[in-house]
C-alpha cells in the first residue's frame, strides 16, 4: 500500500468515524442500528491498526482483525453472515469507506483495488478457517460415532467385550472387524464377548455379518461368544429361518462369562 493511500485512510478514520458508522447502519433496520453501530465502531479500531501495518494480511493486526470477525460470525450466525445483502458481511464493511471517500472526492481506482483486495483476502481466510474447523468437527464426530458404534473394553483378564449398536451393514462390520482384530493383535485376548442386545433389527444380512465377525475372531485364535440374545431376537431369527451356525449364543453377558470361566477351569459363585 502506497503512503498516500495509507495517509488517506488514517485521516478518514480519525476525522470521520462517526460518519462512517452512519453510512454502515443504513444497511440495517431501526432495531438493528444500535448494535451494528457498536460492531462497526469496534471494527474501525481494528481496521486502523491494520492500516498502520499497510493492510498486510499476514500482520499481527490482521490476525487480531480476523479473530474479531470470527467473533462477529459466531454472534450473527452462519446464515446471516454469509448471506448479508446477497454477499458476505465482511465484504460490505468496505462500502462506508468508499462512500465517504467519494464524498471527499478522494475515491479512485487504486484505493478501491487496495481495500477490495484486503477485505476479500480477510473474508477468504475466514471461510477457509471455518471450513477446516468444520472438517475437523466432522472427522472428530465420525471418530466418536465409530467409537460408540462398537465400544470395546477388556472386562476381565483376556476377555474382550464388544457391544454392537444400531444397524449393521457390510461397511460397518468391516470397520468393526478391523477394530477387533487390532485389539486381538495388541493385547493377549483369549475370549471375545459380542453383545448384540442393542442392534436395532435382526435380518439375514445382519446375521451374516455377525457370523463374519465370529469367524474373524476364531481366525485370530480366540473364542467368540454372542450375548444379548433376547426373546425378540430369538423370534426374529426363528421366523426368518436364520441360523448362526455353530456360533455360541447367550442371553446375558453374565452367562457368557460363566461359560468362559468354566472353559478355563475357574469356579464361579454367581
Amino acid at each position: 500500500m502506497n503512503q498516500k493511500i495509507k495517509e488517506q485512510l488514517q485521516n478518514l478514520i480519525k476525522t470521520d468515524s462517526s460518519e462512517l458508522i452512519e453510512e454502515w447502519v443504513k444497511f440495517f433496520s431501526e432495531s438493528e442500528k444500535e448494535v451494528q453501530s457498536r460492531y462497526y465502531d469496534d471494527f474501525l479500531g481494528f481496521f486502523e491498526e491494520c492500516v498502520e501495518e499497510n493492510l498486510d494480511v499476514q500482520s499481527e493486526s490482521a490476525q487480531t482483525m480476523s479473530m474479531f470477525l470470527g467473533k462477529l460470525y459466531e454472534i450473527l450466525g452462519d446464515e446471516y453472515f454469509f448471506n448479508f445483502q446477497e454477499s458476505v458481511y465482511t465484504c460490505y464493511m468496505k462500502f462506508p469507506i468508499f462512500a465517504i471517500l467519494d464524498k471527499r472526492d478522494e475515491f479512485h481506482y487504486e484505493i478501491a483495488k487496495t481495500l477490495t483486495a484486503f477485505f476479500e483476502s480477510m473474508t477468504s481466510k475466514m471461510i477457509i478457517k471455518l471450513l477446516y474447523k468444520n472438517q475437523e468437527l466432522v472427522e472428530s464426530t465420525n471418530s466418536e460415532l465409530e467409537e460408540r458404534e462398537a465400544p470395546m473394553s477388556e472386562i476381565s483378564e483376556g476377555v474382550l467385550m464388544v457391544t454392537l449398536v444400531g444397524t449393521l451393514d457390510s461397511n460397518r462390520i468391516l470397520k468393526i472387524i478391523d477394530k477387533v482384530l487390532k485389539n486381538l493383535e495388541n493385547v493377549n485376548i483369549t475370549d471375545v464377548i459380542v453383545e448384540i442386545n442393542s442392534i436395532f433389527d435382526i435380518n439375514s444380512e445382519i446375521a451374516q455379518q455377525i457370523v463374519k465377525l465370529n469367524n474373524a475372531i476364531h481366525f485370530m485364535g480366540s473364542r467368540s461368544y454372542i450375548s444379548g440374545v433376547n426373546a425378540n431376537i430369538a423370534k426374529s431369527l426363528t421366523h426368518l429361518g436364520i441360523s448362526l451356525g455353530d456360533v455360541k449364543t447367550y442371553r446375558t453377558t453374565k452367562e457368557a462369562m460363566k461359560s468362559i470361566q468354566l472353559s478355563k477351569g475357574v469356579g464361579t459363585n454367581a
